[in-house]
């Protein structure tokens, strides 16, 4: 059981299948109508034919991408529609990607093409902007959530390259105009590191496991860099502890951990009634017991794909996860050192005659506390920071963290949170207070969870 005290001992439901979700079918086909339509089926028609042979390579254990990446915004459409109709295309790491997001556009569509200059955004989006649309996308949030907050006129500004930097947005009411530049942070180069380490350090223990053809869950907090780590330091601690049986654990100056066996009675009963999806987290809560957002995880099995789909397992023979986390300070500093540079780097977007915010959207799975580490950093970085010619007053650290939830009465869920920062001294009152720009903003206080239930 989850430290939450979820129990992962539930079974999909067999019936309910045939729902559609026409909110989300709103924004799918506002988006697919920026486009003429015979350049968008073919785009779409691309994606299904990648996602087919991304599923034939899946048939014998591969982990191959799933989308081409030169057109992720078609990838988000065809998952939306497959999600919102039939499900023929689902993909988990697909529908949480972009579901959350394209749900409360659907929702509020008409508040949307309120927005003077959506449209055009929109366009851009699906044509030139079409490998990276995740920034687009929470720029049109944004502006959705100035207007839900009672803003009359909320307009895009033209971009005005090589001529004069622009923010992205204008909103007015009576008496006041403020200037909003957008900015989507992206993983670290740090960051990106650091999993790819993790992810060659377990590699070996999966070898090792499926040579043996024995099966293990190895749990590990690195108390140092995983960079300072010598590549083969995981796989020889492992087989220390299992050819010793040392209680199997150690602690030691680089690490701590545990190896422990597979949960096969939990997983086996599971799975003699329901087929799991392959490498996913409801697979890894089963094999573990436990499935915790804030770790990181490496999976590898001898398995069974089921006939009709194959990404979706019908059995499991032997697997081993190995599932970890960094608690080196300095590990901790450097993934969430980079929010100082963003703030400089957008407040030169805002004019010089009027206040400004500036929007941060952070999507992660950072875990708990390295989220608090860089709230206290953010915090302290907004208040010394001092802007260079612009007028900007707030800073609106949007996070969000997309699941692929493996909860029994979910299909998909999103957990936001929004922190405001002061910028300097000033008695300026926030223009936009306790808002969201995905979930519901009645639950906006300020952590929210939202999810769609399971029919």
């Amino acid at each position: 059981m989850s430290k939450d005290g979820r129990d992962p001992n539930w079974i999909s439901p067999r019936t309910g299948h045939d729902w559609r979700d026409d909110e989300l079918m709103l924004a799918v086909a506002w988006l697919k109508g920026l486009v003429p339509r015979n350049d968008i089926e073919r785009r779409l028609d691309a994606a299904k034919a990648y996602l087919a042979r991304a599923r034939q390579l899946q048939r014998s254990g591969g982990r191959p991408s799933l989308f081409d990446k030169s057109d992720t915004i078609a990838w988000y459409i065809l998952q939306a529609e497959t999600f919102a109709t039939d499900r023929t295309f689902f993909a988990p790491e697909g529908v949480m990607r972009a579901v959350p997001y394209l749900t409360r556009i659907g929702k509020e569509l008409s508040s949307m093409l309120s927005v003077e200059g959506a449209e055009e955004r929109a366009a851009r989006m699906m044509t030139s902007d079409r490998a990276q649309p995740d920034g687009p996308l929470f720029e049109l949030l944004v502006s959705l959530a100035w207007k839900r907050n009672g803003w009359k006129e909320v307009k895009f500004l033209p971009e005005k390259k090589g001529i004069a930097r622009t923010p992205d947005l204008l909103a007015s009411k009576p008496r006041t105009t403020w200037a909003i530049e957008c900015k989507r942070m992206v993983t670290s180069t740090y960051a990106k590191s650091e999993r790819a380490i993790g992810m060659k350090l377990a590699e070996p223990i999966h070898a090792m496991c499926l040579d043996r053809y024995e099966s293990h869950i190895v749990e590990v907090i690195y108390k140092v860099e995983l960079s300072q780590i010598p590549e083969d330091y995981l796989i020889t601690t492992v087989d220390r502890v299992l050819t010793r049986g040392l209680s199997y654990g150690w602690d030691d100056e680089i690490s701590k951990g545990i190896v422990r066996p597979v949960e096969w009675n939990l997983t086996r009963r599971v799975m003699a009634r329901d087929f799991v999806y392959y490498g996913g987290s409801r697979m890894i809560e089963l094999l573990a017991g436990r499935y915790e957002p804030d770790a990181d995880y490496s999976m590898a099995a001898k398995w069974r794909p089921r006939p009709d789909r194959p990404e979706y397992a019908d059995a499991v023979y032997q697997a081993s996860v190995v599932a970890w986390d960094c608690i080196a300070a300095e590990a901790t500093k450097r993934k969430a050192a980079h929010f100082r540079r963003l703030l400089a780097n957008a407040e030169g977007q805002l004019p010089t005659d009027i206040p400004g915010a500036i929007h941060v959207g952070i999507e992660s799975y950072s875990g708990n506390f390295v989220d608090y580490f860089r709230h206290m950093q953010n915090r302290s970085e907004a208040r010394s920071f001092r802007p260079s010619t612009s007028r900007l007053r707030w800073v609106y650290a949007n996070h969000f963290v997309p699941e692929d939830t493996t909860q029994h009465d979910e299909t998909w869920a999103i957990t936001e949170t929004m922190v405001p920062y002061r910028v300097g001294k000033h008695g300026t009152n926030s223009p936009l207070p306790g808002h969201m720009l995905v979930s519901l903003e009645a639950d906006a206080n300020p952590w929210s969870h939202w999810s769609r239930p399971r029919e």
